[in-house]
């Protein structure tokens, strides 16, 4: 990564790891304080309550002890590991990240890390979002309007995506350029 074309040209590149670096931390720790603040607010009998995204993982796994057949249960606890592997996957991949600029061989695979985290939890936000309003399950009568802590989520998953498809350009550059 390092650009020795000009007398400067350390400084840049090192400036840009840094700044990707930062950023990089940075979308991680918005997925994971997102992550436990209000995703949702409720409606009907439950107005004063905001539910967060391990609320929603809690309430999901409590559902599956009262569940009626072990299809069904498996089912919820699937679904309950789905939604808290959100930010795992944002922290793993930030983590495959850093340890990248130590093992240059790590470029890529940290890049393709970052993009899949980051399409995998607005994946999820996209379904719980749609679940909440579409009236074809009992979900949309719990939650009702989108609240701060999914916007920060959002936001870090987004800027998760965005460093992950510059790192994965960058890898495949500088592949070819060796090559």
């Amino acid at each position: 990564m390092v650009d020795v074309q000009s007398g400067h040209g350390y400084q840049v590149s090192a400036f840009r790891q840094s700044l990707s670096s930062f950023l990089c931390v940075l979308g991680a720790t918005l997925v994971v304080a997102g992550f436990f603040l209000p995703w949702m607010d409720g409606t009907n009998a439950f107005d004063l309550r905001t539910f967060s995204g391990f609320d929603f993982a809690r309430l999901v796994r409590n559902f599956e002890i009262t569940a009626d057949s072990d299809p069904v249960a498996g089912q919820l606890r699937v679904t309950a590991v789905a939604i808290y592997l959100m930010p795992a996957l944002a922290v793993n991949a930030v983590f495959l990240r850093q340890l990248s600029a130590f093992v240059r061989s790590l470029e890529h695979a940290a890049g393709v890390a970052l993009l899949l985290a980051a399409v995998y939890i607005l994946s999820m936000l996209a379904a719980l979002f749609f679940l909440s309003v579409a009236h074809i399950t009992e979900f949309a009568d719990v939650v009702g309007a989108p609240s701060w802590g999914l916007g920060l989520t959002l936001s870090g998953a987004l800027l998760l995506g965005w460093i992950g498809q510059g790192e994965v350009r960058q890898a495949r550059r500088l592949s070819s350029d060796a090559g």
